[in-house]
């Protein structure tokens, strides 16, 4: 009977190893791995991210922006064609942009050495129970009063607040690859608010709910660049 209870006790022991060990294997290469290093107001590692309104695209004269500002998490760098990825940050935050264009440094964390040509982040609809920075983003006990991108402003004189409901992932590709591992590295994303409020070449009103849909579909459109700025200018380094 004791050789038994020996047998089984080594059996079980040798399953649970196994399972250790592939729950180990699931961290390899193409995961995304935590960043812990990030420090508590996530602006102070080796790799930033920043961002801009564009300005120098065309606005709309029927459109005056005062605020605009997006929850955001999940921040990443990936590399194709092998799919690897770092997590930069995780947490929410927010993104205040500077509605004069000035480059504004959102968040930052260490990153190990390697080549990367994509970054990634969601807009993000808060959670019910999530904390978050900005208790503008969710209102009310509604899970219909849950916002992720917010913008403030006068269009044709007459105040108005838009309040976007979209949850989107977001993948731009960098203009050129950037190199992490030596010294400190900024990518800017660069954002067109002239494309908000318009539906083709036609200025839409953000406060007619009719045109929320476009407006939620103009957001996303609207990030489209992202460069290595590691001077912080705007520009992509080099120019």
């Amino acid at each position: 009977m004791k050789s038994n209870r020996s047998l089984r006790s080594t059996v079980l022991l040798a399953a649970l190893f196994i399972t250790l060990l592939a729950m180990a294997s699931g961290c390899g290469e193409n995961s995304s791995a935590v960043n812990s290093s990030t420090g508590s107001n996530g602006t102070d590692g080796n790799t930033s991210v920043s961002v801009m309104l564009d300005n120098s695209a065309t606005n709309p004269a029927e459109i005056s922006i005062t605020e605009a500002k997006a929850l955001i998490t999940e921040v990443e760098l990936e590399t194709e064609p092998s799919g690897t990825s770092q997590h930069i940050r995780i947490t929410p935050f927010v993104i205040y942009f500077n509605t004069g264009g000035a480059v504004v440094t959102v968040t930052s964390g260490n990153l190990p050495s390697g080549t990367w040509n994509k970054i990634k982040f969601k807009i993000h609809k808060p959670e019910d129970t999530e904390q978050i920075p900005d208790p503008e983003f969710r209102e009310g006990s509604s899970g219909n009063q849950r916002y992720s991108f917010i913008i403030k402003g006068t269009y044709n004189g007459n105040s108005f607040v838009f309040k976007s409901r979209k949850s989107v992932n977001m993948v731009i590709n960098l203009a050129t690859p950037i190199v992490t591992g030596n010294g400190s590295r900024n990518i800017t994303i660069a954002v067109n608010p002239g494309l908000w409020f318009k539906n083709g070449t036609v200025i839409i009103d953000p406060g007619n709910p009719e045109n929320t849909d476009i407006i939620d579909d103009n957001l996303k459109n609207s990030f489209r660049r992202a460069f290595k700025d590691d001077d912080k200018n705007g520009l992509p380094d080099g120019n």
